[in-house]
């Protein structure tokens, strides 16, 4: 099912530069504002130490939650040309959401992560406050909410960094890494998502998808959202939550696991 439909001409970023800031890390913008294809073509093999230019800022979060004594990990399935990941919910940060990426971070949530009740979908909250409501196409039951809530929790183990753009704290507590094969940096924010009292939610996926009929990114309705199950930080089964049950299942031959779920190193700052 195509829920919209998004020109990726509209979109434009900065490539970024890091440098130690008050016991933590300082993102700027470099230059002018670039389009789509420019970052892409900017995403390649690079140093990962600080200070340090990059090809662009994106946001990731890492959602948990916790279903009949379980704790799980929310994870999306991105295909690829030759394969698939398994990743967190994450987005590029536009132009205008730079000094701000918590507004992206409310964004990909609302558009990304749809819990569907019934026929209908429910709201979603961030941190108490509710979020727009992104699909014309779509029923949803004004009386049920998913909560995101911002907590310091860390199992993967992600680098822990005060982390400022333009020397202002940022909204969120994010973790920050660079991910060297794209020479891009990525900010994680820790969450908690606590589900509505129901015995038949399931959790869905809208991504954007690239037509190259009519060269527009079609946001697809899909059921690739995952539930990781972690023990000590570590993936030990993979499932989907359908008609408010856990469902064990492989993931499609070719999945590959992403980055961020890799052990990780310190952040390399002089």
């Amino acid at each position: 099912m195509i829920l919209a439909s998004k020109d990726p001409g509209d979109f434009q970023t900065y490539g970024i530069e890091l440098t130690p800031y008050a016991g933590g890390i300082n993102i700027t913008s470099v230059g002018n504002p670039i389009d789509f294809e420019t970052m892409q073509r900017r995403r390649k093999s690079c140093s990962a130490s600080i200070p340090g230019q990059f090809a662009n800022l994106g946001i990731s979060a890492q959602i948990h939650l916790r279903i009949d004594t379980q704790e799980y990990l929310l994870l999306v399935r991105q295909e690829h040309k030759d394969h698939s990941v398994l990743k967190l919910p994450s987005g590029y940060i536009p132009q205008q959401q730079f000094s701000n990426p918590y507004l992206t971070l409310a964004q990909e949530l609302a558009e990304e992560c749809l819990l569907l009740d019934g026929k209908l979908f429910c709201l979603s909250l961030l941190n108490g406050c509710q979020l727009e409501k992104p699909y014309s196409k779509l029923d949803y039951n004004d009386e049920l909410s998913m909560e995101f809530m911002s907590e310091d929790y860390n199992p993967l183990q992600l680098p822990q960094t005060k982390v400022f753009i333009n020397q202002q704290p940022l909204k969120g507590q994010p973790l920050l890494y660079i991910h060297k094969q794209t020479c891009s940096v990525q900010l994680v924010y820790p969450l908690r998502l606590e589900l509505p009292d129901s015995e038949t939610l399931s959790l869905l996926h809208a991504e954007e998808k690239l037509n190259p009929a009519n060269q527009l990114l079609e946001v697809e309705l899909s059921a690739d959202l995952w539930l990781a199950r972690l023990n000590q930080g570590k993936i030990t089964q993979l499932g989907k939550l359908i008609r408010g049950n856990v469902v064990p299942m492989r993931a499609p031959t070719g999945t590959r696991l992403s980055e961020v779920l890799a052990p990780r190193q310190p952040l390399p700052i002089d």
